[in-house]
């Protein structure tokens, strides 16, 4: 279907990327359906009116935090010292502190804590076996506290690592719709 207005696609398309880059960034599984009810409506919006609404610009990061934040999500390994990642990031402590929160609205641990929750569940999808280990996948990426993390990781998904587990054996178990079994039901 063509949009009704010219640059119609182009708005749609930029407040999907918009979406797509603020999610990087989403406090927890609230904020994240929050913010995609927030995106349908508009898309919504749009396609019923037909009106071209461009999405306001999402501001450009500061050098210093895309280093940090760089830094965080490609060094598996690193255990997090706030101290050693102002320094690589050349602000202090005080400062990088600040400048994430206002940024991206968590400080420098939650980021860290969310990227190690994030390489859970991935790899907890992403298992071959029968019955994933989930307190090897959680105290392989530092989490110490099973309870805690559990509860992180379900404050942040919005489930529990062993719904994830369940989800993810029915998805192996039971057979996946083709596109053109929908048009029958």
């Amino acid at each position: 279907m063509a949009p009704a207005r010219p640059g119609l696609d182009v708005a749609l398309a930029g407040h999907i990327h918009r979406f797509l880059m603020k999610a990087d960034y989403f406090q927890d599984h609230q904020d994240a359906s929050r913010e995609t009810l927030a995106l349908f409506e508009r898309l919504e919006r749009q396609l019923a009116t037909g009106r071209v609404e461009l999405p306001e610009e999402l501001p450009v990061l500061d050098r210093r935090l895309a280093r940090v934040i760089e830094k965080i999500r490609s060094e598996r390994d690193w255990d997090f010292d706030l101290q050693e990642l102002a320094n690589h990031s050349g602000a202090s402590e005080r400062n990088l502190y600040y400048l994430m929160k206002r940024e991206t609205g968590m400080t420098p641990y939650r980021f860290y804590q969310r990227c190690r929750l994030i390489r859970v569940r991935k790899r907890l999808v992403d298992c071959q076996c029968d019955v994933p280990h989930i307190s090897w996948y959680a105290a392989d990426e530092g989490f110490t506290h099973l309870g805690r993390f559990a509860a992180l990781y379900r404050e942040h998904f919005g489930e529990l690592p062993s719904e994830t587990v369940q989800w993810r054996r029915r998805l192996l178990v039971e057979p996946v719709m083709e596109p053109a079994d929908f048009a029958m039901t």
